[in-house]
């Protein structure tokens, strides 16, 4: 028998309300299992990553408690209790390279995408397409030669903020159905050359660690750290952000 949306929602909400009851109890695994069955019944928020974190650190899972809370920042990049938290656990982390600088215009667009969340890029978007549209207007049908140049001005750098808006908008919504970046959650990886037990060893990575997601290979994938070094790990060794 299927669940309607509302027996589904309920349903959720009852775990929800179950795991932060084992939480308070001090049962943290038990919680963090609760809600890890809310996500995969289909319901994320910020704040239900953001105690799946507290939880996972609390049961001693750094690899797990990163990946959360990088989860609550992807969906609200201004949960600074998710950021403070972050930064706390960078002390347990074991690893630490030298990043390669990347073009400084590349740096920016991305910080800016991950300033606001999706759904705020795309309302500004649509504000400014709605701004550039009425200058436009104004613009064909004004007479006056000083409103024409003002409309005519205010329409591009509408048009200009509507680009701006629009990509970041599509690059966010790229990374939430296509996650880029992952934690590593086993307690220590072997990289390896190719995707195959008998590849040669390159380096070791540690839990919490952060790398970038490349291309797959059946229960393999690339990966690449800050530094530019790139190989191949088991796909049940990180779990995407």
């Amino acid at each position: 028998m299927l669940l309607s949306a509302s027996q589904m929602l309920a349903s959720s909400d009852s775990l929800y309300m179950d795991a932060l009851s084992l939480y308070e109890q001090g049962n943290f695994e038990s919680a963090l299992e609760s809600w890890q069955r809310v996500v995969e019944s289909g319901f994320e928020s910020p704040e239900l990553f953001y105690n799946m974190g507290n939880a996972a650190f609390r049961s001693n899972s750094i690899g797990h408690a990163v990946l959360y809370y990088e989860k609550a920042l992807k969906l609200d990049p201004s949960m600074n209790d998710a950021e403070n938290n972050l930064e706390f656990l960078s002390r347990y982390k074991s690893d630490a390279f030298e990043e390669v600088p990347e073009f400084f215009l590349r740096t920016w667009f991305s910080k800016a995408v991950h300033a606001l969340p999706e759904h705020a890029w795309s309302i500004m978007a649509l504000a400014g397409f709605v701004f550039t549209l009425a200058f436009l207007l104004l613009y064909i049908f004004t007479r006056g030669l000083t409103l024409k140049k003002t409309s005519f001005f205010a329409s591009l750098a509408g048009l200009l903020f509507t680009v701006f808006t629009l990509s970041s908008a599509l690059a966010s919504h790229h990374e939430i159905i296509h996650p880029e970046s992952g934690i590593i959650l086993s307690p220590s990886v072997l990289v390896r050359s190719t995707p195959s037990e008998t590849g040669t060893e390159l380096f070791i990575l540690h839990e919490g660690t952060r790398v970038k997601v490349n291309e797959e290979v059946t229960g393999w994938h690339n990966i690449r750290i800050i530094d530019g070094r790139e190989g191949w790990i088991r796909t049940d060794d990180f779990g995407t952000i």
